[in-house]
């Protein structure tokens, strides 16, 4: 068994997030990570995701009673059916659960209840965040989320949006509130980004 750590004394990242997904939309997520070797409590953080039109809140969800898994990870998510090693869900069926740009998803300290629909961005008790697209042009009122420098990350930037996430490369990297270490691969939620393109071979097999 591992005991819990306190997300005072923990460095908790937003690791990957997937705000575009074939279809309906219904396999997006968004992946913490905490690192190892304990299981880290979230007792008394929130995620907050953030819409570009209006650069206010569309969605907060508290975090109280969860903990990442004994690997670091913990991934939030609209149809745990859908995506992997899901820890919190919205639905069951939840379809188009995150927008996907310019939009941002932040990590606070606090409640839901701080956060209610249509509450501005603010660095307030903030831990870590990512302003990202699919194609769009930067969001300058998000972009306060970031530190100075940090640019907004477009999933979309390989042509693959569909297929592809935002993930920290390597798994972890960057530093809260950066986005330097931000590439776009294959989603994998609850697992190590791994930061590899799949090679297509001659026979249309992936090699």
């Amino acid at each position: 068994l591992f005991a819990l750590t306190s997300t005072a004394n923990a460095q908790i990242l937003i690791n990957e997030v997937d705000s575009d997904s074939p279809g309906t939309n219904a396999a997006e997520f968004v992946e913490l990570y905490a690192g190892l070797p304990a299981s880290i409590s979230l007792d008394g953080l929130v995620l907050v995701f953030f819409n570009g039109s209006s650069d206010t809140s569309y969605l907060a969800v508290d975090l109280d009673g969860q903990t990442t898994g004994a690997d670091g990870f913990f991934v939030f998510a609209g149809a745990a059916a859908n995506v992997p090693h899901t820890d919190l869900e919205v639905g069951p069926g939840t379809t188009n659960l995150i927008q996907n740009g310019a939009d941002a998803v932040a990590l606070y300290r606090g409640d839901a209840a701080d956060f209610p629909n249509g509450t501005p961005p603010t660095i307030v008790n903030l831990m870590d965040a990512l302003v990202y697209d699919t194609d769009d042009g930067d969001d300058a009122g998000l972009l306060i989320l970031l530190n100075a420098g940090q640019e907004q990350i477009n999933e979309d930037e390989k042509n693959m949006k569909d297929d592809q996430s935002n993930q920290r490369c390597p798994n972890g990297a960057g530093g809260v509130r950066n986005t330097a270490n931000y590439d776009q691969f294959t989603p994998t939620p609850g697992e190590l980004n791994l930061c590899v393109t799949p090679v297509v071979c001659g026979d249309g097999m992936i090699g």
